[in-house]
């Protein structure tokens, strides 16, 4: 390997990092690093082995220490490799995203996403023979739209056939298989009962063996159990709100496929002793009890007296989901101690599309700290909550949605949660960034991966440390910090947009003026595909169509970008809009911006929509013409809005009018859907964008842990 073969990849590691830091150089003070005692200097970080060309996927193999292991086996797809004395690697791939995994006699396999571009991280866990690893992922259910996509009673679109077999449910689960096998135990909230008949037409009655007065209710076919097994799937959870949905006999059914199919299972059962009844899995001569439960138990209110509840219940000589009681989830864990070395308990409850967690999930979740619990791990939402850390026991208050036909925007992030126990503790917890595609779960790297990370690290204060696209909880205090500021000035321009740097966040602003947070609520709007299986282009989650392009010369920056072309023979307009609606607060301030490039005569303008509903048609419109004031030149435009009170959604749609003459085109990248923070929310590593407003000296601040030192992995 030569010097400028070194040097190249160098540069590309670490080329943003080091750019970013010559622009803000002449007006920052010096980047102080605290390292924790025995950390190593910085000169004895290692320079990167070079990448030959783009496809190739390059990374690093660290212990949980920081320290290079040598010789562990890198295997893809498309090839494998071996990491050298100093950790690095190099694997053939394939130009787009691929899963990796990572073997070496002494420690632990771990599978990651990665992409050509940016080098990745793997961090592995000694394995001393007595050292587990346990996934984690969210809701999961084959029904409804699986069979009809678009609700209108025609199944020939599915993509699952009405009556499915267990090779239809192994195709869905093969883009993610790699890293749900990957670990000594996999669990999974199965949100639907069994049944041989799962799909139910929107437009016929309801079916009788159905749930008569519940608005949703699913059925999934008992051929995804084995699907399922295959794809790496050891412990079940029931214990929700839709284990009920077929009644009393979807619910032995489910249990009996499981049973026979030898399945561990727990949260459900034919009366509340069997509900309550904990799965005991003994791996690696540790025993974990998992126990679960619903705090969802009956419709919403008005409750009719033909309601059936969906809990187990003695009184009512009836099956269905534990339900959350104080008395007895506390017994359930006490009891779960005697016979166990590791207790997990799962709650299934809160606020659907809320981040949150609800006053009774926030009940519960302290509850079973205080009786024992050593894991807790929330379900419901369908949305990524942020993790929980007491200082002795981790919660996971939403992990959102694994396997669901759902097409509410906020539901396509997803994590895995993975935990490794060694002699009954928790020794370790990271989260795997994930995007719902197609209903399933596949895994995402850059920019998509970092943006999900910010979710699963911001929402909740803690030691949670957003590292190369993915969350490690800092359990040993070893994080690496960087803190630097900078001085921002708005050039009398208040309201002026400031792009957080990946993995890092603002941590106070010092002066006249004032920083105001913001979330990127589209989080697709650079056109990449950036997810294990996609194509660069086919960027996720936007409506292709006539005259609709994706693709590299197309682009502002990155991989991919959008173009618009039309001529002045067309009679209608070209319009494009991602596939679903963005959820919004009525009356909250938002910011739309992007970068655009069109060709002289370009008619151009922005729309968006506003909804009072996920259904339906929309209440009012918002409308901005896009001005091309320099043509075939990048420039930038932006959009100041609040949401009309009552809007519960918003679209943003890009049209272009056919032009006066000839042929006109418009490119677009870096769209952005910004909703701005209350005035004087406090900065996390939640929000990527800043709103300034005045002069002040902003605080930048940025962790890793031993061995990802910063810049390396850029």
């Amino acid at each position: 390997m030569n010097p400028k073969q070194a040097i190249k990849l160098l540069n590309k590691s670490i080329g943003f990092g080091l750019l970013l830091a010559v622009l803000l150089s002449a007006c920052q003070t010096p980047r102080p690093v605290s390292q924790p005692a025995g950390a190593p200097p910085a000169a004895s970080i290692p320079t990167p082995l070079p990448a030959a060309v783009t496809s190739e996927i390059t990374g690093r193999v660290v212990d949980l220490d920081g320290n290079p292991i040598d010789g562990a086996v890198v295997s893809s797809d498309t090839g494998s490799a071996q990491s050298d004395a100093q950790g690095w690697f190099i694997v053939p791939g394939s130009g787009t995203a691929q899963w990796l995994t990572v073997t070496h006699p002494a420690y632990i396999s771990r599978t990651r996403a990665g992409a050509p571009g940016a080098p990745l991280l793997f961090r592995l866990t000694p394995d001393d023979g007595k050292t587990i690893v346990v996934h984690f992922v969210g809701d999961t259910m084959f029904g409804r739209r699986f069979f009809d996509p678009n609700e209108d009673g025609d199944t020939s679109d599915g993509l699952l056939p009405t009556t499915p077999t267990l090779s239809d449910h192994a195709a869905l689960l093969e883009p993610i298989q790699p890293l749900l096998a990957n670990a000594d135990l996999t669990v999974i909230n199965m949100e639907s009962p069994l049944s041989e008949q799962p799909y139910i037409s929107p437009r016929d009655t309801r079916p009788q063996a159905f749930h008569e007065t519940k608005e949703f209710v699913f059925a999934s076919h008992p051929s995804s159990i084995p699907a399922l097994q295959q794809a790496g799937v050891d412990v079940i959870s029931l214990g929700n709100n839709h284990m009920y949905d077929l009644l009393e006999t979807g619910l032995n059914d489910t249990i009996q496929t499981l049973d026979t199919a030898g399945l561990p299972h727990f949260g459900a059962g034919a009366d509340e002793t069997a509900a309550w009844q904990p799965a005991l899995i003994s791996v690696s001569g540790q025993t974990l009890a998992f126990i679960g439960c619903t705090t969802i138990s009956a419709p919403v209110p008005p409750v009719s007296d033909h309601d059936v509840t969906y809990t187990a219940s003695d009184r009512l000589n009836k099956g269905g989901a534990a339900e959350c009681e104080a008395s007895a989830l506390s017994n359930a864990i006490q009891q779960a101690r005697a016979s166990s070395d590791t207790v997990i308990v799962m709650i299934h409850g809160g606020y659907e599309y809320d981040r949150s967690p609800s006053p009774r999930v926030v009940e519960f979740t302290a509850l079973a700290r205080q009786a024992g619990a050593d894991l807790i791990i929330n379900h419901h939402p369908h949305v990524v909550g942020g993790l929980d850390w007491d200082g002795s026991t981790l919660a996971a208050n939403s992990l959102g949605n694994f396997i669901f036909d759902q097409t509410i925007w906020p539901t396509f992030e997803s994590y895995l949660l993975a935990v490794t126990i060694r002699d009954g503790e928790v020794i370790r917890v990271y989260a795997e960034p994930l995007g719902v595609v197609d209903y399933v779960s596949r895994g995402l790297t850059g920019e998509l991966a970092g943006y999900v990370s910010r979710e699963a690290a911001g929402l909740v204060p803690g030691p949670f440390v957003m590292e190369n696209g993915a969350v490690e909880v800092d359990f040993r205090a070893q994080a690496l910090r960087r803190v630097y500021t900078v001085a921002l000035d708005d050039q009398g321009q208040p309201g002026q947009l400031i792009a957080i740097p990946e993995n890092e966040w603002i941590s106070q602003c010092v002066g006249s003026g004032s920083l105001r947070p913001g979330r990127d609520l589209l989080w697709v709007g650079g056109f990449e595909n950036q997810s294990v299986d996609g194509s660069a282009a086919a960027p996720l989650f936007w409506m292709p169509g006539d005259s609709v392009q994706f693709g590299s010369q197309f682009a502002y920056a990155g991989l991919n970008g959008l173009r618009l072309s039309r001529g002045s023979t067309n009679v209608q307009d070209v319009v494009t809009t991602h596939l679903h609606r963005v959820l919004v607060d009525g009356g909250s301030p938002l910011t739309v911006t992007g970068m655009l490039r069109a060709s002289a005569g370009a008619i151009l303008s922005l729309q968006i929509s506003w909804y009072p509903d996920t259904l339906g048609p929309s209440a009012s419109m918002t409308h901005l013409l896009l001005n091309v004031t320099a043509p075939d030149t990048w420039e930038p435009f932006r959009l100041d809005v609040e949401a009309p009170p009552g809007t519960v959604a918003a679209g943003i749609y890009i049209r272009m009018s056919p032009p006066v003459s000839g042929t006109a085109t418009a490119d677009f990248d870096n769209l952005r859907l910004i909703e701005w923070a209350p005035e004087g929310t406090p900065f996390s590593p939640l929000y990527d964008y800043a709103q300034l407003t005045g002069a002040c000296e902003a605080t930048y601040y940025e962790q890793v842990l031993p061995g990802a030192e910063f810049d390396l992995f850029r």
